[in-house]
């Protein structure tokens, strides 16, 4: 790992865009979430009592925040795109994804 000079932290803080870091993040749980969610409702089609544990509504539930919250977290034209590090975490493992795949284009 290399290490820097202050200078050049600076430089990097400077290029820092928090907005579209989390915009990056939110659009990267919508799609690994719909991917897991399309699978499990090809899988388990014409499965009588099979709810979908990929749904927006299991996903708020599991995170213990309201439906409506999540839906933001997803919407790509909300401008308050705030998770907390612990939901984030949570996510990776229910999604089973590393943290870092968040953030990858």
């Amino acid at each position: 790992m290399e290490t820097k000079q202050i200078y050049q932290i600076y430089e990097l803080l400077e290029k820092l865009d928090s907005y579209e870091i989390r915009n990056k993040i939110c659009r990267n749980i919508k799609k690994y979430r719909l991917e897991l969610y399309n699978r499990y409702k090809s899988v388990n089609k014409g499965v009588e009592g099979s709810e979908n544990p990929y749904s927006t509504e299991n996903i708020s539930a599991y995170l213990g925040i309201s439906k409506i919250h999540y839906k933001r977290l997803e919407n790509e034209n909300d401008k308050c795109k705030y998770i907390t590090l612990d939901n984030l975490i949570k996510i990776s493992y229910i999604l089973n994804k590393k943290l870092d795949d968040f953030l990858k284009d």
